[in-house]
């Protein structure tokens, strides 16, 4: 029978943590993204259960670059992080 340190315990709960809060923001960033695309795009309600063409292209483009845009911002974020770390040390 294995017996796991206090320090190693730790850390696999922070390892948890993290991914449950990287989770969490992804789901977080996809309801976003839903409801501002949707809000900025969907302009009639149609009696059919598609999109108009021009909200479908509206709605992809939007999307697009919404992530684009969080995933660059992401990269600043952790960029930001990283050079401030190193200048703790």
């Amino acid at each position: 029978m294995g017996f796991t340190t206090g320090s190693a315990m730790e850390e696999a709960q922070q390892h948890q943590q993290a991914a449950a809060l990287r989770e969490k923001e992804m789901r977080d960033m996809y309801h976003r993204i839903t409801r501002v695309c949707f809000n900025e795009c969907v302009t009639s309600f149609a009696l059919t259960k598609q999109f108009l063409p021009g909200e479908v292209h509206c709605l992809e483009t939007c999307a697009l670059k919404y992530y684009q845009l969080s995933m660059s911002m992401g990269g600043t974020f952790a960029d930001m992080y990283m050079q401030d770390q190193q200048a703790r040390r």
